[in-house]
């Protein structure tokens, strides 16, 4: 007599998933998708920042070298060498650009939006002698749109130049100062950088 033969166990519950254990799945997998997407995003906003600084500091040590190649005070005034007031003025700032200044102070509380060359055209529009460059080369001139760089010259102290004087008290030494700003969506302008560079003067011997 041929006694029934049991079924294993395996054999008689249903294949697949369980409805939990296909849940549990899901939330695994959507909580791995979205820490990889803040990765993502972080690392996408780090790319764009580092940008940022790099156009920033370019237009930056671009002015301050443009600064620096200035005259210390105006040819005209090379008998006073200590102005008592740091400005352009109303000729040398009627443009076009700072075509006119022609000493270092001139450049105090300058402010371009966007940044231009000395002859107020756009950076993007002129090489590095200040060619203006053929439309197929120029890059697209709204890149630099949302920029603005803003200047500041001041005398320092002798002995510490981090520390400044007003213009009425004034020393062999002068900082510049170009701040660089990028406006964002909600039309607020973000400082991106600021580079600072220390000028001194050497009276005739």
């Amino acid at each position: 007599m041929l006694l029934p033969q049991s079924i294993p166990p395996s054999l008689t519950r249903p294949q697949g998933f369980s409805m939990m254990e296909a849940i549990v799945a899901m939330m695994i997998v959507a909580i791995a998708g979205s820490v990889l997407l803040l990765g993502v995003e972080a690392t996408l906003e780090s790319s764009v920042e580092q940008e940022e600084v790099v156009v920033a500091d370019g237009i930056a040590r671009q002015l301050l070298d443009e600064i620096q190649g200035q005259n210390w005070v105006d040819p005209e005034l090379r008998g006073s060498p200590y102005q008592t007031s740091l400005s352009a003025s109303a000729d040398e700032s009627r443009g076009p650009g700072r075509l006119y200044f022609d000493d270092t102070d001139d450049y105090n509380d300058y402010v371009s939006t966007p940044p231009v060359d000395i002859r107020g055209e756009m950076i993007t529009s002129a090489d590095t002698s200040g060619d203006i460059l053929p439309d197929a080369f120029r890059p697209s001139s709204s890149k630099l749109i949302n920029w603005r760089c803003e200047v500041e010259v001041a005398y320092v102290k002798e002995t510490d130049h981090a520390t400044k004087q007003p213009d009425n008290s004034p020393t062999n030494y002068r900082v510049i100062i170009c701040r660089v700003f990028h406006q964002d969506f909600d039309n607020t302008w973000r400082q991106v950088v600021q580079r600072d560079r220390i000028i001194s003067y050497l009276p005739a011997q």
